[in-house]
């Protein structure tokens, strides 16, 4: 891959199907994601759910956080995001 390159989602995309896969099949979770600026979280997806109309997921230290404000996971980043 080269260095000057990353994998972006489509404009206006969602993780959503990514988080599924990755939780359906138990595999690794490493993103970045908003908290009152850029966050670090890694860890296994245990579920999936609504709350207030909008997808959240939860991590096996039990985080739980908005799948709309993941900037990035496992490598893959939002189109928007510039911070690196």
């Amino acid at each position: 891959m080269d260095s000057g390159t990353r994998e972006t989602l489509p404009a206006k995309g969602s993780f959503y199907e990514i988080v599924m896969k990755l939780f359906q099949e138990k595999q690794h979770a490493a993103m970045l994601y908003e908290d009152g600026g850029v966050t670090r979280a890694n860890g296994f997806i245990t579920n999936v759910f609504e709350k207030d109309g909008k997808q959240w997921l939860r991590l096996d230290d039990k985080l739980e956080i908005e799948i709309s404000k993941i900037y990035a996971i496992n490598g893959l980043f939002s189109s928007d995001y510039s911070e690196c």
